[in-house]
């Protein structure tokens, strides 16, 4: 049934773009494919062989007056699904939303982009490499069903409000209980950013809140991000609190290429009477640092370093080599 879901997406997607070229539909396609090379010495479960890791299709209509919508298909991979899932490829909505547009105010209503780490995710602009921090270790969802609201005062000041499901747009099931997040944006003539957000929620009679807070600078020489985050309750269960650390920077060359370099430090806390973190399996450090090439503006590629350094006693430190792309339309 799920091969025959896919199927009819595209077919769809196919016969809207030729409409579109008949009858000039006001709007564009979107396409994003992220493909990889990698080596892993050593390591068993990710052996040496090549990736595609994501492939989003969609459009985004564009007609005249202060609505529009946009719609994306999210191809992901197996190792996206939950632990004892049969691998395979699925097919999700990334994004189904209507948006209202007028003057300094912004609506999106539907599957939408949440504001957990959408900021992040520009200064790091490089997502085809791995998910932002708060993604990797479960902080919050990059799309969620729901309505978001944007606010710009000015080019100085911006502030956000969420009213979401909180599962993520894998899962939009209902369970009684809403994410309300809210965030706020600073941006200096000087280039710097500063953001603050937080969100809560209380499915199962749990409460579960995040709180995170970044700082960055950004122009034609560098690029540096830093950021901390904070969520209580981690999978519904008391005390189960995580914190990390994660920083972002890069050195513009000629050429449109870059050097760049990425540090992330994931923790969770200690509960008496365990000698260890809650979550050791998963705490440690990460590092990715490498160069990347803009060949088009529909075109870039990264040769990268990775190196994963797990807090679990004995844990295996992994090495790797990647060769990445991402082609976008």
């Amino acid at each position: 049934m799920k091969k025959y879901y896919s199927i009819f997406l595209v077919l769809i997607f196919s016969i809207f773009t030729i409409k579109a070229q008949i009858t000039q539909i006001p709007g564009k396609p979107i396409g994003e494919i992220y493909t990889d090379f990698h080596y892993t010495p050593g390591d068993t479960a990710k052996h040496t062989g090549f990736g595609l890791n994501r492939a989003h299709l969609g459009y985004t209509y564009t007609p005249e007056g202060n609505i529009s919508s946009e719609i994306i298909v999210n191809i992901g991979t197996p190792e996206d699904l939950l632990p004892g899932s049969v691998p395979k490829r699925y097919a999700y909505f990334r994004e189904a939303a209507i948006i209202y547009k007028k003057d300094k105010l912004t609506v999106n209503f539907g599957i939408v982009g949440t504001r957990t780490f959408s900021l992040q995710q520009g200064f790091w602009g490089k997502r085809y490499l791995g998910p932002e921090f708060q993604a990797k270790y479960g902080y919050g969802s990059v799309a969620d069903l729901g309505v978001v609201v944007d606010y710009c005062f000015n080019d100085i000041f911006k502030i956000d409000f969420s009213l979401l499901n909180g599962k993520g747009y894998t899962n939009v099931q209902y369970d009684n209980s809403l994410k309300t997040a809210a965030g706020i944006t600073i941006t200096t003539p000087q280039k710097l950013t500063v953001r603050l957000y937080g969100d809560f929620m209380k499915p199962s009679g749990i409460w579960q809140s995040t709180m995170i807070a970044f700082a960055g600078i950004k122009n034609d020489l560098i690029s540096f991000g830093a950021e901390a985050s904070y969520k209580t309750n981690l999978d519904l269960i008391f005390g189960h609190d995580v914190w990390g650390l994660s920083a972002t920077g890069s050195v513009f060359l000629r050429g449109n290429s870059e050097i760049f370099l990425r540090y992330d430090h994931a923790a969770s806390i200690k509960i008496v009477p365990s000698e260890l973190q809650w979550d050791y399996t998963i705490d440690g450090s990460y590092i990715i640092a490498g160069i990347q090439h803009i060949f088009t503006s529909n075109l870039k590629a990264a040769l990268n370093y990775r190196r994963s350094d797990p807090y679990e006693p004995n844990g295996k430190i992994l090495n790797s080599l990647y060769l990445n792309a991402m082609f976008r339309f």
